[in-house]
């Protein structure tokens, strides 16, 4: 184990890793798997006049995926449990590969969602292996960090690598993004194995050891902090550019600047997210799923007016990412026989949470809300988080009250 101080994580350790280099690259591989999940969003009119199908059934490539690390994710988990780190290492990013490879070369869209579901497989076991793997390089004290920097490349995937990659298919053809992201995995899986073929291998149990970590109280209430705080930031930014468009008034090249500085913002949420987490995960939690229920009602409040929109969407941002690198830390803590499990359920939960704030904000406006209504419905699901991580926390500290009471502990 690695022993720094704090904020440097530096190479000067007795340690045989370099936490730097090695967090690096599972950041840059964490980029390269974030990138190609919404990278079709970019180019979807392209895939669409190219194999012949309208831009909705296109757009069912990203659900495709998102259903994909679901449902797999948890599956390959359990199904490589024993697999040691570097061939596991090598085999979901040679998948990952070759599913970008063949999403470049299908020629239909029934070839493109095979190539689409192989892409995605590995998705949540290959950032579960990462986060657990990037905990383990550093003392518990900094485990809140390195959580949120590995999340980082999450965050720049958004930020940089789908507009680079929408800008690669403009010039070049959207096939040809798919191919520079499967070169850029090769390099980068290259490295991530250098540098981290000398860590220590957790070695997993059985499957009924492994699922039986989701019996313990303390992992059901992270799950569901993270399915009510995603699903309350989702229920408004699935429908953000319409919100910020018809609502608030924004011009179309207003509204993706925009998007950027919200992602700017999530950057730099992320980042103090994991700073204080390290500090205390459940006044982390507080405070960020507070602050991103005062980001939604201020939203709701005063979204109408361009004035205070536009710099809002920095705080909204930031708020509704601060919440990742705690959640992270909290469960793999309470997780700590079966890690990687637990952490690609996590995972899991999250793309399940992004799919329940949309459905949510889909049901309000069909039943007649207006997206004015929608910060409301989404400051209620945050509020309703912060209650759960008090009940959680109230839980927590009475079972430690009658266990040390057993023990015969003052």
């Amino acid at each position: 184990m690695v022993t720094e101080t704090p904020g440097t994580l530096g190479p000067e350790t007795r340690s045989p890793v370099n936490a730097n280099a090695a967090i690096l690259w599972m950041l840059l591989a964490v980029f390269g798997v974030g990138t190609v999940e919404y990278l079709v969003a970019g180019v979807l009119q392209d895939i669409s006049s190219d194999i012949g199908v309208s831009d909705s059934t296109s757009g069912l490539l990203i659900t495709i995926y998102a259903v994909t690390v679901m449902i797999g994710g948890p599956l390959l988990t359990i199904a490589t449990t024993r697999v040691r780190r570097t061939p596991l290492i090598i085999g979901s990013m040679a998948v990952f590969i070759l599913g970008n490879i063949g999403t470049a070369l299908a020629p239909n869209f029934a070839t493109l969602v095979v190539f689409r579901i192989i892409t995605a497989l590995p998705h949540a076991t290959f950032f579960a292996l990462c986060l657990v793997l990037a905990t383990s390089l550093v003392e518990p004290e900094f485990q809140g960090r390195v959580i949120a920097r590995v999340a980082l490349g999450l965050n720049l995937a958004t930020v940089l690598g789908v507009p680079l990659g929408t800008l690669i298919g403009n010039q070049l053809g959207w096939r040809w993004s798919f191919v520079v992201v499967a070169v850029f995995q090769v390099v980068v899986t290259i490295g991530l194995i250098a540098a981290t073929r000398k860590a220590p291998n957790h070695q997993g149990g059985s499957i009924t050891s492994e699922l039986s970590v989701f019996t313990k109280a303390p992992v059901l209430w992270a799950l569901g902090l993270t399915a009510l705080g995603q699903a309350a930031l989702f229920v408004v930014f699935t429908y953000i550019a319409p919100y910020l468009n018809d609502y608030t008034g924004f011009s179309s090249g207003t509204v993706t600047v925009l998007l950027f500085v919200f992602g700017v913002g999530s950057v730099l949420g992320n980042q103090l997210g994991g700073y204080f987490a390290d500090k205390s995960i459940n006044q982390t939690l507080y405070v960020a799923l507070a602050a991103l229920v005062l980001a939604l009602a201020g939203l709701a409040v005063f979204g109408g007016h361009q004035w205070f929109t536009a710099p809002w969407m920095f705080v909204l941002g930031a708020a509704g990412f601060s919440i990742i690198p705690p959640l992270a830390s909290k469960l793999i803590t309470a997780a700590s026989e079966a890690p990687h499990l637990a952490a690609t359920v996590n995972i899991a939960g999250f793309q399940l949470a992004n799919a329940a704030g949309a459905w949510i904000g889909s049901a309000t406006l069909s039943l007649g809300g207006s997206l004015s209504v929608l910060p409301v419905v989404g400051a209620v699901l945050g509020l309703a988080a912060v209650g759960l991580l008090a009940v959680s926390v109230r839980e927590g500290a009475g079972s430690r009250a009658v266990t040390g009471a057993e023990a015969g502990t003052p």
